[in-house]
């Protein structure tokens, strides 16, 4: 059977009309008043997904109309059969499931049995109905941005203005269409609209162009521009499109980082120049102090060796005291000497052998060495960026204090090792010393801070608080491990 096959009921049709029904685009069919499929030309077959009427003349339309716009279709095609002309929207479903919504425009038509049947031109509304829907979106998604979004024609007057829009600028619909995009902008920066205009002419974009506008009341914003070309179906350039995103907040902000930053590097050359004059005092201060410790130190030790026959025990020993108050005195000296001249190195060190350091290092302290008869050993050690001079007295400082504090009766037995953590070098120098209780471990890094008196033990309180001054010059930290009597472990850490 064709779609426009013999049908003894049906007024004889002109060639010429079959023709025009068969090559139009648009579905024409007839359906009878109970629904059933009389009449459909090849259009209307591609609708619903066949290629020979054979599978739907003669069947119930109601079968291809979506479930949900069925009942309509119903009502509607009663109408029609009564008589009334109409038209309906509705969901057709193709023989293989595919959905199209479609638009049908329908006039009663009467044979000559008299009966009455439906004629109807039905057009496919699916990609129209889509690019509808995707307006809807796109402009509930523009009016609910906050952004200010914003259509203009080449000649610089606005076209479109979203809520966003009206919040950020004051200016409602009404007010700015039909209006020059110029009420926006400042007038001192009037100048980077023609410049816009001639790129958005050539068919360029501008992307996140920073720059200040106005609202109504004329208070002042800071802006990112974000302007594309808008083209028309020849992709001729007509118009554009504007995303204005307030920027203020975000600009405060970075001013006052800025005046933060400007604020630092005041505070840090002030540091730097109260760091350079302690350096400059505590050098000259040390070379001044020396000349009169040496001197007491000279004539204690003359009166000592001329008049020691003749001098009772109590004078001699006030002598005594005085050579030794004089030596601690030159060593405190020393020490904050040292101290003081940690950062007058560059921080960009290279990489030094650590192995070589701690040979420097214990080569410095032979004597002590010697005397206490520790053993000193070491794991391979690697190559830190760290100035060498650093090294060793990290190390002459640590292996010092481990033969200082060794427990009475026992051999000072110091290892010194290295691991890779990541970026730094995790140094490690172990004792079998006196340990140091827990309550104690975060103090002895302190300036002067001794845990025993100077009859015990001998020393100035600085040598741990250089070793952390060192360690921190590279951004690096020191830290402490250790039970009382059973050693310590000291781990500093330098950058790989």
């Amino acid at each position: 059977m064709t779609p426009w096959g013999a049908n003894p009921a049906r007024p004889k049709a002109d060639e010429l009309f079959r023709t025009i029904v068969e090559t139009t685009p648009e579905c024409v069919k007839i359906v009878a008043a109970d629904g059933t499929l009389l009449q459909m030309n090849s259009a209307g077959l591609a609708m619903l997904g066949v290629q020979s009427g054979d599978a739907l003349i003669g069947k119930s339309i109601y079968d291809r109309i979506a479930p949900e716009d069925r009942e309509r279709y119903r009502e509607f095609h009663a109408r029609i059969c009564a008589g009334a002309k109409g038209s309906l929207e509705f969901d057709i479903v193709g023989v293989k499931g595919a959905r199209r919504h479609v638009e049908s425009h329908a006039a009663p038509l009467r044979y000559s049995d008299g009966s009455t049947v439906q004629l109807a031109i039905t057009r496919d509304m699916t990609s129209r109905r889509r690019a509808e829907r995707a307006t809807l979106l796109l402009g509930a998604i523009v009016d609910s941005s906050d952004d200010a979004i914003i259509s203009k024609d080449l000649n610089g007057v606005i076209t479109s203005w979203n809520q966003g829009a009206e919040r950020l600028f004051g200016y409602t619909a009404d007010e700015a269409v039909g209006r020059p995009i110029t009420i926006l902008i400042p007038r001192d920066r009037l100048d980077e609209e023609p410049t816009i205009l001639a790129r958005l002419r050539r068919g360029e974009r501008v992307d996140h162009f920073e720059t200040i506008r106005q609202r109504k009341d004329g208070t002042r914003l800071h802006i990112s521009l974000t302007i594309s070309p808008v083209r028309d179906a020849e992709g001729r350039v007509v118009g554009a499109s504007k995303i204005a995103r307030d920027i203020t907040e975000r600009k405060r902000s970075e001013q006052a980082i800025a005046r933060l930053l400007e604020e630092q590097q005041r505070i840090t050359a002030d540091l730097q120049r109260a760091n350079r004059d302690l350096e400059q005092f505590a050098y000259s201060a040390s070379h001044d102090l020396q000349e009169p410790l040496r001197s007491v130190q000279l004539y204690s030790e003359l009166l000592t060796k001329r008049w020691q026959d003749r001098l009772d025990g109590e004078a001699l020993e006030c002598l005594e005291h005085l050579r030794n108050g004089a030596a601690r005195m030159e060593a405190l000296v020393h020490d904050l000497l040292a101290y003081t001249q940690v950062m007058r190195f560059d921080p960009a060190a290279p990489s030094t052998d650590a192995g070589e350091a701690l040979k420097q290092a214990l080569a410095n302290l032979a004597d002590a060495i010697a005397k206490s008869g520790a053993q000193i050993t070491s794991d391979p050690l690697p190559a830190p960026r760290a100035h060498g001079a650093h090294l060793q007295q990290l190390f002459q400082n640590l292996i010092s204090n481990s033969i200082k504090y060794s427990s009475p009766g026992r051999t000072p037995i110091v290892h010194v090792r290295a691991e890779r953590q990541n970026r730094y070098w995790e140094f490690s120098v172990s004792d079998n010393g006196i340990g140091i209780a827990p309550e104690h471990q975060e103090k002895i890094f302190g300036l002067f801070k001794r845990l025993h008196s100077n009859e015990q033990y001998s020393g100035t309180g600085l040598g741990l608080a250089i070793c952390q001054r060192i360690v921190e010059r590279y951004d690096g930290r020191i830290w402490v491990e250790s039970k009382p009597g059973q050693g310590s472990t000291f781990h500093f850490t330098l950058p790989a």
